[in-house]
C-alpha cells in the first residue's frame, strides 16, 4: 500500500503546485490591471509577462490533461522562460522598475520558484530532454529579441529592457549583451535538461515518475 499512497501524495503535490502557479499569475495580472494607470495590456510587450502568461496557460492545461506532462520539451521551455525572466529582473532590472511590489514578487520570484520545484519534484511519466531541445528553446527568446530591436524601437515604444536598447547603451553593447544572454539561456537550458534525466530504478524519486 505504501507505493500507492506515495503516488497519491505526488498527485496532490502536482495539482497543488500548478494551482498555485496559475493563481499567482492571475493574481498578479489582476493587481496590475486594477492598481496601475496603464493597466496590464501594455506590459504584455515584456518577456516577463509573456513568459508568465504562457506558464499559466500551460499549467492550467496540465490540470485538465495529465498527458501534458509527456511533452517534456514544451514543459522545459516554459520553465526556462519563466526562470530566465525572473533571474534577469532580479539581477538587472529592479532599479528600472517599481521594485518589489506584490505583482513583481509574484511574477519574478514566486512563479519561478514554483515552476522550478514542480520541474524537480513532479516526474510522472517524464522522459529526458533531448540534447537538441535546449537549442530549440532559443527560438522564442530570439524572436522576442527581433520584436524588441526592430519593432518596438522603430515603433517608438522603446525596448522594454535597457540592455537591448541601442539608444541607452549603444549598439556594440547590445551585441555583446545578446551574446551573453544566448550563453546564459543555453547554459540554463542544459542545466534544466540535466535535471530531467530519469533516475535509477529503486531510488525514492523514481517512484514519482
Amino acid at each position: 500500500m505504501r507505493p500507492r499512497r506515495f503516488r497519491l501524495d505526488n498527485d496532490f503535490v502536482r495539482v497543488l503546485l500548478r494551482v498555485l502557479i496559475v493563481a499567482a499569475v492571475v493574481t498578479a495580472l489582476i493587481a496590475v490591471e486594477t492598481t496601475s494607470r496603464s493597466g496590464v495590456l501594455w506590459r504584455l510587450i515584456t518577456f516577463t509577462y509573456q513568459a508568465n502568461v504562457l506558464a499559466a496557460a500551460y499549467y492550467l492545461w496540465s490540470l485538465f490533461s495529465a498527458r501534458v506532462d509527456d511533452r517534456v520539451g514544451i514543459r522545459g521551455a516554459v520553465v526556462l522562460y519563466v526562470v530566465v525572466a525572473g533571474s534577469l529582473w532580479n539581477l538587472l532590472l529592479t532599479d528600472y522598475s517599481m521594485g518589489y511590489t506584490p505583482p513583481n514578487i509574484l511574477l519574478h520570484i514566486v512563479v519561478p520558484v514554483l515552476v522550478t520545484v514542480d520541474w524537480i519534484v513532479v516526474r510522472r511519466r517524464q522522459s529526458a530532454v533531448r540534447w537538441w531541445q535546449p537549442l530549440v528553446w532559443l527560438i522564442y527568446p530570439a524572436a522576442y529579441l527581433v520584436l524588441a530591436l526592430f519593432v518596438l524601437n522603430r515603433a517608438g515604444r522603446r525596448a522594454p529592457y535597457y540592455f537591448l536598447d541601442p539608444d541607452s547603451v549603444g549598439m556594440a553593447v547590445v551585441v555583446v549583451n545578446i551574446g551573453l544572454l544566448a550563453v546564459f539561456i543555453l547554459a540554463l537550458g542544459y542545466g534544466i535538461s540535466a535535471v530531467s534525466r530519469p533516475r535509477r530504478a529503486g531510488s525514492l524519486p523514481s517512484a514519482m515518475s
